[in-house]
């Protein structure tokens, strides 16, 4: 059963730095495999990707069957806030009580990245996302 084509891959473009390539990170039982395929040393923005794709493969051939199913499965769709940086989070405990939340991230004037997190059970869907995007606007930023 294969992953989805970009599961645990992430396009990297950073133009200001000449950085562009695929990053890929896989983590299980708290232990995070991780590496880059610049599309410079690799030849080319597809050949990077393949480079990724081929790695990222052999991690998740290792894991356990549950862990290679749940890669393969089709990824839900997330809620859209239309904020940048308002994220729609769905998390689970170690226990398996799962949470959603809309979450605010922004960097302050010290350049750390500060989150705000703002319950849909406690509040609800629509007064979380207010939240969290009355969070972002009125956060201070650098």
């Amino acid at each position: 059963m294969a992953p989805r084509p970009n599961y645990g891959i992430t396009r990297i473009d950073q133009p200001e730095k000449k950085n562009h390539g695929f990053y890929v990170r896989i983590t299980h039982k708290g232990k995070t495999q991780q590496k880059y395929f610049p599309d410079k040393s690799c030849g080319s923005k597809t050949k990077a990707l393949k480079a990724a794709r081929e790695y990222r493969d052999g991690l998740v051939a290792k894991l356990p069957k549950y862990k290679q199913a749940a890669a393969a499965r089709k990824k839900r769709k997330i809620k859209r806030s239309g904020v940048v940086g308002v994220t729609h989070v769905v998390s689970q405990s170690a226990k398996g009580k799962v949470y959603e939340y809309w979450q605010a991230a922004w960097v302050d004037k010290t350049g750390k990245r500060k989150t705000a997190k703002f319950s849909i059970d406690r509040y609800g869907n629509k007064k979380a996302l207010e939240m969290a995007k009355k969070a972002r606007k009125e956060a201070p930023r650098g």
